[in-house]
């Protein structure tokens, strides 16, 4: 991925000829709808501390790279964020101001159009037990996740991933190091494939930085990737029991009379409601690859 530069002054330049005002199908929009999000979420990131800001990549994953049914190449944004803007050491539950940011990714997801997807990925450092880690990363994900859907999103799909230890940004282990591999990222994409596919594969180019080959080469030799990290769909939960009532119709009666054979109202019949099942993508860094969509039933 690369750092992202200056954007058009009218995202409609990178519009084909002719397109404008007219409709057309959504492969057509991608490009005009990523420089939309960027220029919107840069917004997002002015109102921040500079050691809270955001740091902005983009890259292209190509259509041979994904499903046959999307056909084109799809831009993913990737909006990587220091652990401290949301979190405090150890733990995972948002910090007043994360919610606050949560509040406006969420505005920011509801001018979008229905078929974009973000996903959040929790990293933590190599320090503490793997399984910890892990834990933590995959909690703190779902916190952001869930505090952005809670907040209405549209029909955007939201989905959460947690790698903990296992994906360093930088190579070391001085604080410093530390410090910048505890991070939450946004991907944004109009299809939840083409993030998948660069987490499983694009993701590791981008690990290991360090200032020289010798010790990004030692810290590549050390991951320890496993072969299957699950990227799971945030659907709405209901907050009890899922259950409604449904009652039964009943015939009108007049007040004070008591008609031979009239029948009083039936109590209330008790219903179960199915909740929304979650989609998941498993992500196979050992072979590159992402799997299906699968629906969890």
């Amino acid at each position: 991925m690369r750092l992202i530069g200056p954007m058009p002054q009218d995202c409609r330049s990178l519009l084909p000829q002719g397109a404008r005002g007219t409709f057309q199908d959504w492969r057509v929009f991608v490009e005009l709808e990523h420089c939309d999000r960027i220029k919107r979420l840069r917004r997002i990131a002015e109102i921040l501390p500079p050691d809270e800001q955001p740091m902005f990549y983009e890259t292209r994953l190509p259509a041979w790279r994904l499903p046959s049914n999307i056909a084109t190449d799809v831009p993913v944004l990737r909006v990587v964020f220091p652990e401290r803007t949301f979190f405090d050491t150890d733990s995972s539950r948002l910090r007043p101001e994360a919610i606050e940011i949560a509040a406006l990714i969420a505005e920011n997801l509801r001018k979008e159009p229905p078929d974009v997807a973000l996903f959040v990925a929790g990293h933590a450092d190599a320090r503490g037990a793997r399984e910890y880690n892990e834990a933590l990363s995959v909690d703190r994900s779902n916190a952001i996740a869930e505090q952005i859907f809670q907040f209405g999103v549209s029909l955007t799909s939201i989905w959460r991933i947690g790698f903990g230890e296992d994906m360093p940004l930088v190579a070391g282990n001085d604080e410093g190091a530390f410090a910048r591999n505890r991070r939450i990222e946004f991907l944004f994409a109009a299809k939840p494939e083409a993030m998948a596919t660069w987490l499983a594969d694009n993701q590791l180019d981008n690990l290991c930085q360090a200032r020289n080959r010798s010790d990004a080469e030692r810290c590549k030799a050390s991951l320890s990737l496993k072969a299957d990290y699950t990227v799971r769909e945030v659907v709405q939960a209901p907050a009890r029991a899922n259950l409604a009532v449904k009652r039964s119709p009943a015939a009108r009666i007049a007040p004070g009379s008591n008609p031979l054979g009239s029948v009083a109202p039936s109590s209330p019949t008790t219903i179960g409601v199915k909740p929304k099942p979650a989609r998941t993508i498993s992500i196979n860094p050992q072979r590159r690859s992402a799997g299906n969509i699968q629906l969890n039933l």
